[in-house]
C-alpha cells in the first residue's frame, strides 16, 4: 500500500536528523597560548635593543665617544638589559596558571634526539633543494630548542658581566666575556631571523607568535610529531578549534 507522502517526508526527516554530520576542523589551530606569546616578546624585543645598541656603541662611539647622544644609547642598552631579566618573570607571574606549559616546554627544549641532530645538519640544503625530507620534529624544531638553549644559559650571564662592567668591577674580563657570548650568539641569532623572516618554508609559523594559530597544513608538515599529538585524536582537534576561536 502506498504511503501518503506527508508520512514519507517526516520519515526522511527525521532519518536525515539522527545521522551526525560530519566534524568539520577550522584550517587553523592554536599553537601558542597568549602566555607564551608574551614571553617570547618579552625576550626578543629587549635582546634586540641590546644587540642593535651594542653594535651602535662599539662602531660608533667606542673609536669616538664625543660623538652625541653617546648616553642615550649607553642607557637604552643598559634598561634593555635589565627588561630582558625582569619582564619574562613578570609575565609568568602574570599568567601563574600556565607555569605548567612554560615547564613542558623547556623540558622539550632539553630533549634531544637523533632527529634533532639530522635536522639541524640537513636543514641548511633543504632550504635549497625541495628532494631532501627533513626528519619529523615536535613543538620546537631543532633550531629553535638551540636558539633557547643559548638565550637561557647567557642571559644570566649578560646580567651578571652587565653589571660588572657597569660598576667598574673586574670590568675588563667582564667585558670580553660579554662581547664573547654576543658574538657566539650571532649566528643563532641570524638563523632564528631568517628562519622566521626570510625563509618562505618556514615564515608562515611566525603568525603563531603574533596571533597564536598557525595553518593545519603547515604544522603538521613542519612539526609532524607535535600535530599527531595533539591534533589527530578528532576530540583534540575539536577542542582546539574551539580554543583558538576563543
Amino acid at each position: 500500500k502506498k504511503l501518503p507522502n506527508n508520512f514519507t517526508h517526516a520519515v526522511s526527516k527525521t532519518t536525515a536528523a539522527t545521522i551526525p554530520a560530519a566534524p568539520t576542523f577550522s584550517s587553523e589551530i592554536l599553537r601558542f597560548r597568549m602566555s607564551e606569546r608574551q614571553i617570547h616578546w618579552a625576550v626578543a624585543i629587549p635582546f634586540m635593543v641590546c644587540y642593535v645598541t651594542a653594535i651602535v656603541l662599539m662602531a660608533i662611539y667606542n673609536p669616538h665617544p664625543e660623538h652625541p647622544w653617546r648616553l642615550a644609547f649607553s642607557w637604552t642598552h643598559r634598561l634593555s638589559g635589565l627588561a630582558l631579566c625582569v619582564l619574562p618573570l613578570w609575565v609568568i607571574v602574570r599568567h601563574w596558571y600556565d607555569v605548567a606549559i612554560h615547564m613542558a616546554n623547556i623540558r622539550e627544549v632539553w630533549r634531544w634526539t637523533l632527529a634533532d641532530l639530522k635536522w639541524l645538519l640537513l636543514t641548511g640544503p633543504a632550504t635549497f633543494s625541495k628532494s631532501i625530507i627533513l626528519p619529523e620534529q615536535g613543538k620546537f624544531n631543532a633550531g629553535e630548542k638551540l636558539n633557547f638553549m643559548v638565550l637561557t644559559v647567557t642571559v644570566p650571564l649578560y646580567l651578571c658581566t652587565g653589571l660588572m662592567i657597569w660598576s667598574h668591577q673586574f670590568a675588563f674580563p667582564a667585558w670580553v666575556l660579554h662581547l664573547t657570548m654576543a658574538a657566539l650568539a650571532t649566528p643563532v641569532l641570524f638563523g632564528h631571523l631568517f628562519m622566521a623572516l626570510v625563509n618562505p618554508g618556514t615564515r608562515k609559523g611566525l603568525n603563531g607568535m603574533i596571533t597564536g594559530s598557525v595553518d593545519r597544513h603547515w604544522a603538521s608538515h613542519h612539526y609532524g610529531r607535535w600535530y599527531r599529538e595533539n591534533f589527530t585524536d578528532p576530540a583534540a582537534a575539536a577542542d582546539s578549534d574551539v580554543e583558538t576561536a576563543s
